[in-house]
């Protein structure tokens, strides 16, 4: 299967004028795509660092019949553009870029939305400017990220490139193929081949628009999420939107304590109904490597079931129902 060439066969460009200050105004064009069902119930993708949209290629197969879904690439990701330095790369205009898509270019006023690792933030960030205008989606889904630093573990290739002194360096030593490999044997699960068909589209993604020389760029966001991400947790605890974390049970750069930091000390407590589940077979990339059951959880929070199974679809292997809340019973 070329999952590159369906994805970006499919897909369409719009241009959004960065509204960093550093950037005076430039115009950056955006890769979109819509796929699923017209007119289903819309569900927006929002994707991490270092990857892009195509990350829930799967996923979107899943739930083609039953959603209408919305995906895009930021600025210096996938198949969008990515502008060299001395361009600045930022959550916030992430964010608001996000959100003009959500509500000018999408227009969507019942929708869910998913996000992953770098994306949670630039999820968060989004909420609180969409809570102030009352366009709140129905659903968050937040899986796995980082989202709390001090309980995480950045790797070495991360580091590497965060370093003013190795950065460039770092990069230029790298090839598309190497960063998608890196991956595949390190946070997907099972492990990936160089040749599985989602590692070698991610080679292809990282390659478009020369994606790995501005990785040092587009890395940076690491110094906004530990300035920032405590404001932001606190500000999603307050905003009374449904919220499921879901993490995969594996992963080791984002590993089970963030999550378990997050429900406890954010969601559990916070306004709506409010759902954690641990996916067994699952590491960073949990659309990847269970997109049936990230999609049997969207559905069932969809459809309002009661969460009531030990674990979905009462399999021994299934994903676990850690803990729930409704409102302020937690």
């Amino acid at each position: 299967m070329d999952i590159f060439t369906d994805w970006q066969r499919d897909g369409t460009h719009f241009t959004w004028t960065s509204t960093t200050a550093a950037n005076a105004g430039t115009e950056v064009e955006v890769f979109s795509r819509r796929c699923g069902t017209p007119g289903a119930p819309a569900l927006v993708c929002v994707h991490g660092f270092p990857t892009s949209g195509i990350d829930y290629s799967a996923l979107a197969r899943e739930l083609a019949a039953e959603f209408d879904i919305y995906v895009l690439d930021f600025p210096g990701y996938g198949l969008s553009g990515k502008p060299p330095s001395p361009y600045v790369y930022s959550l916030y205009d992430d964010a608001r870029l996000l959100v003009h898509a959500v509500t000018e270019r999408w227009r969507l006023t019942d929708y869910r939305m998913i996000t992953h690792d770098r994306g949670s933030s630039v999820g968060m960030i989004a909420l609180g400017m969409l809570a102030e205008s009352g366009s709140t989606p129905v659903d968050v889904f937040i899986t796995n990220g980082n989202i709390y630093l001090p309980l995480a573990n950045l790797t070495a290739f991360q580091v590497a490139l965060l370093d003013e002194a190795t950065g460039r360096a770092t990069a230029a030593a790298t090839t598309p193929a190497m960063l998608a490999a890196g991956l595949g044997a390190s946070t997907f699960m099972p492990r990936r081949s160089p040749q599985d068909d989602e590692i070698a589209a991610l080679a292809q993604c990282f390659a478009h628009n020369d994606g790995i020389s501005v990785l040092p760029d587009t890395v940076r966001y690491l110094h906004e999420r530990a300035a920032d991400e405590t404001g932001w947790l606190e500000r999603l605890s307050t905003i009374d939107v449904d919220t499921t974390l879901i993490w995969g049970l594996h992963d080791t750069v984002a590993p089970l304590r963030v999550a378990n930091h997050v429900w406890e000390h954010y969601l559990k407590s916070s306004p709506g109904r409010n759902r954690y589940w641990v996916v067994p077979g699952a590491d960073h990339y949990v659309q990847c490597d269970a997109p049936g059951q990230l999609a049997g959880i969207i559905r069932l929070t969809a459809e309002g079931v009661p969460p009531g199974l030990p674990t979905l679809g009462d399999r021994p292997d299934g994903a676990v129902l850690v803990d729930r809340s409704d409102g302020d019973d937690g």
